[in-house]
């Protein structure tokens, strides 16, 4: 038994990590210490090694994974790689990105109880564990709910669930709420919150969105190459926001609105930023046109000194600019999957046209997914009709659609089949016979494009989730279809990597007229590089307009579970304020 002083602690000297597959170390001599009852946030840029770190916190490597370890973790004072993983297990839990990647029962208590009678405790105990695990997450009374009925932020509450049963000291989260819309998010982070400062559970939660996780945190990790760069508290954290803008990482946005207006003072609250900008502000493109400038200030830091977008070619035009050209007709349609009494779309009725970009949101669940399919004919209407380039998708298969319609899933591990990243962007195109030339054009072309030439001879399992993503665009990119389908391209991506892909999407998609449609829950992205806007409910379209228009509509934003970005809700607060209407309010964790 560790002593009670050391309980929910981790301590890391000189680590080093190294997979199988690789040459070149993961982790490179990282130092750190973890407080009991800390809250840690862990960023840096995509492949920089926050997963494979936690996964070093909890035993998977080297227990489960091979590689090389040098150096020491300490849990509770016990080395993880001398103690069996199943005594560390117990006393660090971890929660993936995913939550399909952990969930394999059918019925939520069975899941529950997985790891509760692998540990031997007696069936009252597994019992009352279930239960308490489910009040914890907000999931009392789905003890019997087969977990493939519920929706992606009821899953990852599950896999949550699971985690909280076992009663770690530690727990560790990577990317919880990339999946997630910002309501599902917020009641994650308001679970993980409870666990930090109630239970007081020592959490370490990796991810991308800053302005989310930052205002619950006591500590900020940032990484980059394998390298620990920055250890800081909270409070000192976001002082000098140059490393991470350097590296291309999110930094939170109040925060940066701070600095551009020159305080000192770094908010990461609504309550806090409207109480340090004592005078309102009354030109609003100051604060919510400050997203355009990242950007520019980002290129050259994270690829090189000219930066991607520099290097990126652009192909030539190859289809004659016609803006009346309709890619997509949807016409009444309506879809029910097999076996279920309701409809998850509902009457739905749009076109899309040659040289937009298009963003469809809603809630999880909302069936922007469902939507996608149908546009590549995967899914074919109970009702009414979808016709691509005229072709009525009842009637064709979505092979036929190769090459004029791509899509890259939320997942992108669904797509990738070849055993490098160069093969499988050349997959496409040697399918369809080009010649070796232009394979081997298109390929150094594509790889330059999404940033993966000093990846092209990795196995796209080895890499990080967001470059695993990247990969599956470049594979999608690759033969110029007429139509892109995107679902959640933010998933696993940093900032700065998000941003050039959208941007370069956008550019090439515009040259060459075609047309880029995304599901997402970022309202940042939309307003940013969307021409328009389709909004989901319950399987219905509620809106179908400019992004603008969109985000103008309080309720319609509540009822699709969306929120504005962080600048506009203070420029509204701002607008409405007086001198006293926040002056007995202390800030809120949220």
């Amino acid at each position: 038994m560790a002593p009670l002083e050391t309980m929910g602690s981790i301590e890391i000297e000189n680590l080093h990590f190294t997979y199988p597959s690789r040459n070149t170390p993961t982790l490179r001599g990282i130092d750190a210490r973890v407080n009991p009852e800390a809250f840690i946030l862990l960023t840096g840029p995509t492949g920089c090694g926050k997963s494979t770190l936690l996964r070093t916190l909890n035993g998977l490597i080297p227990h489960a994974s091979g590689g090389k370890l040098s150096g020491n973790v300490r849990v509770n004072g016990a080395s993880v790689a001398e103690q069996p993983i199943a005594v560390t297990c117990q006393q660090v839990g971890l929660l993936f990105q995913n939550p399909e990647e952990q969930l394999f029962c059918i019925i939520v208590e069975d899941e529950i109880a997985f790891g509760l009678e692998n540990l031997g405790l007696p069936s009252h105990e597994i019992d009352r564990r279930i239960d308490a695990a489910l009040t914890q997450v907000g999931l009392a009374g789905f003890r019997n709910r087969q977990i493939a009925s519920l929706s992606s932020g009821q899953k990852q509450r599950v896999a949550l669930a699971c985690v909280c049963a076992m009663q770690p000291q530690i727990l560790l989260l990577d990317e919880p709420t990339s999946y997630l819309d910002p309501q599902a998010t917020h009641d994650i982070l308001e679970i993980i919150r409870d666990l930090n400062r109630k239970l007081g559970i020592t959490v370490v939660v990796a991810g991308h969105q800053v302005n989310e996780i930052a205002p619950l945190c006591s500590q900020v990790w940032l990484m980059n190459d394998g390298k620990l760069v920055s250890d800081l508290p909270i409070d000192q954290a976001f002082t000098d926001l140059t490393p991470y803008s350097q590296l291309g990482v999110q930094v939170p946005e109040l925060a940066q609105v701070a600095e551009q207006l020159g305080y000192s003072e770094r908010p990461l609250t609504l309550d806090h930023a409207v109480r340090l900008f004592a005078n309102p502000i009354q030109d609003s493109r100051q604060l919510q046109l400050h997203w355009a400038e990242i950007p520019d200030r980002l290129v050259g830091t994270s690829s090189g000194e000219d930066g991607l977008a520099a290097a990126t070619p652009v192909p030539t035009q190859t289809t004659p600019a016609n803006p009346n050209d309709i890619l997509a007709d949807v016409q009444n349609l309506s879809f029910r999957y097999p076996q279920t009494s309701a409809d998850v779309l509902k009457n739905i009725s749009f076109q899309i046209k040659r040289g937009e970009v298009v963003a469809i949101m809603g809630a999880n669940g909302s069936g922007k997914t469902t939507l996608l399919l149908h546009l590549i004919a995967l899914l074919r209407p109970s009702a009414g009709q979808v016709l691509i380039k005229d072709q009525d998708t009842r009637r064709c298969k979505s092979r036929h659609l190769a090459g004029q319609v791509g899509i890259v899933f939320q997942n992108p591990d669904l797509l990738l089949q070849a055993a490098t990243v160069s093969e499988e962007v050349a997959f496409g195109p040697k399918n369809f016979r080009l010649s070796r030339q232009e394979v081997e054009e298109r390929l150094k072309e594509i790889l330059l494009m999404f940033d993966l030439e000093i990846l092209k001879a990795e196995a796209p399992y080895a890499l990080s989730r967001g470059q695993r993503q990247r990969t599956a665009v470049a594979a999608s990119f690759s033969l110029y279809p007429d139509l892109l389908l995107l679902d959640e391209p933010t998933t696993g991506q940093d900032y700065y990597h998000l941003q050039q892909l959208m941007q370069m999407l956008e550019d090439n998609m515009k040259i060459q007229n075609k047309t880029v449609i995304f599901c997402t829950h970022d309202a940042h992205l939309t307003l940013e590089y969307a021409s328009r806007v389709l909004l989901l409910h319950h399987g219905e379209l509620i809106f179908d307009g400019t992004p603008d228009a969109a985000f103008a509509n309080p309720e319609r934003l509540e009822q699709a579970s969306l929120v504005l970005p962080l600048t506009m809700q203070l420029q509204g607060l701002q607008n409405d304020k007086t001198p006293s209407s926040h002056e007995n309010h202390p800030p809120r964790d949220r």
